[in-house]
């Protein structure tokens, strides 16, 4: 008889660890959900705070001069007095328009600013990786730009970030700091981007709405989970006479 009680003691008590352990990586696990539900949240609000941006810049034009001056601000509308090419260029990889994957060719300029990069227009790659597109013509560029900040990227080791090729330079990231280390020269802290409208989905890679989805579904996720979490205990309590 004692030993039966021995016996059901120690099973009572490995299963309370088993609860235990399993109550703690449930908490861990909706904690988790939570903090994911939450920073999709906040990812919406920052990707809604950049379409707004976008639309109040959109109403606003000044001169480079000018903006340097008062403030520069993202998706400004700019006018260069002076422009010209400096002869050199550099594509940044791995941009998809319509499902292609291309390249954004950029060339460096000279303005009375200043030294600036400048994003021309998008261009398909081809199949072979060692040989970029020709460069696009430089001969007049345009006077009217798109001011556009770059966020400051991972840094990466030169030669994964950088291949110099006959045609210029291939980049997997714009880092302003290391192009202008790597030309020796200065450059301004943003680009002049040709293309003067942007649809949404040019600006943001995913919608606000759609985070705002990705946030419901982890809050959903989280909350099933402590109601299985809830249920699983009060069963093993009454199963077990805990």
């Amino acid at each position: 008889m004692t030993i039966t009680k021995l016996s059901q003691q120690a099973d009572k008590k490995t299963v309370s660890y088993r609860l235990i352990l399993f109550v703690v990586l449930m908490v861990a696990l909706i904690g988790l959900m939570v903090k994911l539900s939450l920073w999709q949240w906040q990812r919406s609000e920052q990707k809604q705070q950049l379409l707004d941006q976008y639309q109040q810049q959109s109403l606003q034009e000044s001169s480079l001069e000018q903006a340097l001056r008062s403030g520069v601000q993202p998706f400004q509308l700019v006018t260069v007095s002076s422009i010209t090419t400096m002869g050199k260029y550099l594509w940044l990889d791995n941009k998809v328009n319509d499902g292609v994957v291309g390249y954004d060719a950029y060339t460096l300029a000279s303005t009375p600013q200043g030294n600036v990069l400048v994003r021309l227009a998008w261009q398909p790659a081809g199949l072979d990786r060692s040989i970029l597109p020709e460069a696009l013509n430089t001969d007049a560029l345009a006077q009217r730009y798109r001011l556009r900040e770059i966020s400051l990227p991972v840094v990466l080791k030169q030669k994964h970030w950088l291949e110099e090729l006959p045609q210029g330079l291939r980049v997997q990231q714009i880092n302003i700091a290391a192009l202008a280390d790597y030309w020796g020269i200065d450059l301004l802290p943003f680009v002049l981007d040709s293309q003067l409208e942007h649809s949404s989905t040019q600006l943001v890679s995913i919608s606000p709405q759609k985070h705002q989805g990705y946030a419901l579904q982890w809050l959903l996720m989280a909350l099933v989970a402590s109601g299985l979490t809830i249920y699983f205990c009060k069963q093993n309590r009454n199963k077990e006479g805990l």
